[in-house]
C-alpha cells in the first residue's frame, strides 16, 4: 500500500488507479484522460477482501462485483448492495468491475 501511495504522490504527471479497469479503460479510450502513470491495486494486501466488522462490512477497493455477489454474508446482511452490484454490466464485466 505504501508503495502505491508513494508512486501516486510522486508521479510528476497525471496518475490513475487501476482496480477493475472498466471505467479507467473507457475514459482512456474516449480520450478523456491520458495518465502518465497507472498504479494497479489488485495485488495489494486487503484490497481484494470482504471483511465483516462490528459496524458492518469493509469491502476492499479491488473487490469485484462478482465477488460481492458470491459473499454469503453480504447477501444475508446487505442484499441491496449485492443487488446493485449485480445490475452492473454482464457477468464478464461483473467479474472485473469494482465499486
Amino acid at each position: 500500500m505504501e508503495d502505491a501511495v508513494g508512486q501516486l504522490a510522486g508521479s510528476p504527471g497525471t496518475a490513475a488507479i487501476l482496480a477493475g479497469g472498466s471505467d479507467l479503460l473507457v475514459r482512456m479510450k474516449g480520450g478523456f484522460i491520458e495518465p502518465d502513470l497507472i498504479v494497479d491495486i489488485k495485488a495489494i494486501d486487503g484490497l481484494s477482501e470482504i471483511r465483516e466488522t462490528a459496524e458492518g462490512f469493509s469491502i476492499g477497493a479491488a473487490v469485484s462485483c462478482a465477488a460481492m455477489g458470491e459473499s454469503a454474508a453480504l447477501n444475508r446482511e446487505w442484499p441491496g448492495v449485492v443487488e446493485a452490484a449485480k445490475l452492473i454490466g454482464s457477468k464478464q464485466v461483473q467479474g472485473r468491475c469494482t465499486i
